[in-house]
């Protein structure tokens, strides 16, 4: 499975590349928050994104610290949870009235949140495959 320590460096390194596309993504749909001009869309917006932003980057942080398997696994997968859930978030919650978000805001943040949803789902199942740590962490 992961018996050389280039094997780990190849996990770590996923988990880098991964936790900062997801990071910048969040960073991204907090932008269009802001240029959204609706302050329901904003706060949708602000939430979901720093929500993205804070887990991404703290699991980063914890990935990159770790000395095993388990230890870079566990966080990488807690962060592809988080940033998949946000996605469906955004999926769900974007093209609803309430949010009175402009169709073309609603339209990038609707693909944004399939992007985020197809990554997280993608990673979490390779991930989890190839390390042998659970889903459910």
């Amino acid at each position: 499975m992961f018996s050389s320590k280039m094997d780990l460096e190849k996990l770590r390194n996923e988990a880098k590349t991964v936790l900062s596309v997801t990071a910048a993504i969040g960073l991204l749909t907090i932008v269009l928050g802001i240029a959204s001009g609706n302050h329901r869309g904003q706060f949708l917006c602000l939430t979901l994104g720093l929500i993205v932003v804070f887990f991404s980057t703290v699991e980063l942080v914890r990935s990159l610290k770790g000395a095993d398997v388990r230890s870079i696994g566990i966080p990488y997968i807690q962060g592809l949870w988080v940033s998949a859930s946000m996605g469906l978030g955004y999926v769900v919650t974007s093209p609803a009235p309430y949010f009175q978000l402009p169709p073309l805001f609603s339209a990038m943040l609707f693909i944004i949140g399939w992007v985020l949803l197809g990554l997280g789902v993608y990673r979490l199942l390779s991930v989890s495959r190839r390390t042998g740590l659970p889903l459910a962490i």
